[in-house]
């Protein structure tokens, strides 16, 4: 019930990913892979990926 709660807040931007996995109770791999099944895009910004390959330099 709570991944279901999850999944449906994430897909509407009410949750982050983070707050959403913590519902779900779940790692970050197994709420990746459930959106996956779901085919729910992850929301992940310009501004994000920017951040990300920052970070990887």
């Amino acid at each position: 019930m709570k991944q279901e709660l999850a999944v449906s807040l994430y897909a509407r931007d009410i949750l982050s990913f983070g707050k959403a996995r913590a519902l779900a109770d779940l790692s970050k791999r197994e709420f990746h892979e459930l959106l996956g099944e779901r085919e729910i895009p992850r929301h992940y910004t310009d501004a994000e990926l920017a951040e990300d390959l920052e970070y990887a330099r």
